[in-house]
């Protein structure tokens, strides 16, 4: 399932993050990439610090408040959000994500997500690539909107080939491990949501809230 979600970010967090971009340091990026992406790995990551965590925790708090994201995605643990710049010449070859993440206990990368923090029109090149069954994806959308995408998937980013691309990249772990109970539990949801808008009280809304909370306790790993 890919996931667009429309300023996910305030204009304040923005201008907070912002702030955190601009007075933090950042090193090569293939620091913390794995031996089989690190020679296609070419963008610069933000140096841990208490400012950069606390530019983390908006991101991550932004996710929390999403009910689009709890519905679709149901998460259960996020990773702590990296900061990730592309200058002129950079980019970000094909690779997949690491199946596990490692902050204390591993957490399953399900679903990786990527917010993004500047202006479409302030650089060139630097799309988002994914490979899916039914061709390559491209995604490059405006400041403080979100892509959410399955994190099994090959991906690249394109080389950016004027200005400064920067982005906040992290990974949900969602309750239900299965991408495609959780695609059904949120198509379910939505039928439901439609049935009770127009027949709050009809049964036709009970059943559906019945089987979909069912599935929910069926499904869910807690």
């Amino acid at each position: 399932m890919f996931l667009q979600v429309p300023n996910i970010l305030t204009d304040e967090e923005l201008t907070k993050i912002d702030a955190v971009l601009a007075d933090g340091t950042f090193s090569d990026g293939k620091a913390t990439a794995d031996a089989p992406t690190k020679p296609v790995k070419n963008n610069l990551q933000m140096d841990v610090s208490e400012a950069g965590n606390e530019a983390g925790q908006l991101v991550i708090q932004a996710i929390a408040r999403s009910a689009l994201v709890q519905r679709a995605c149901m998460p259960s643990r996020v990773v702590r959000p990296l900061f990730s710049r592309y200058e002129t010449g950079m980019q970000y070859g094909w690779h997949n994500d690491n199946p596990l993440m490692i902050e204390g206990r591993p957490l399953r990368s399900d679903i990786a997500v990527t917010v993004f923090l500047s202006e479409p029109d302030s650089y060139e090149g630097g799309d988002l690539l994914v490979n899916t069954a039914g061709g390559q994806a491209r995604f490059r959308l405006p400041r403080g909107h979100a892509i959410l995408y399955p994190a099994t998937t090959i991906h690249s980013v394109a080389e950016v080939t004027k200005g400064t691309r920067n982005v906040a990249v992290t990974w949900i772990q969602s309750i239900v491990e299965s991408a495609a109970q959780r695609e059904l539990l949120h198509e379910l949801d939505a039928a439901s949501r439609l049935v009770r808008d127009k027949a709050p009280e009809s049964d036709e809304a009970r059943l559906l809230m019945k089987v979909h909370a069912n599935l929910m306790r069926m499904w869910y790993d807690i």
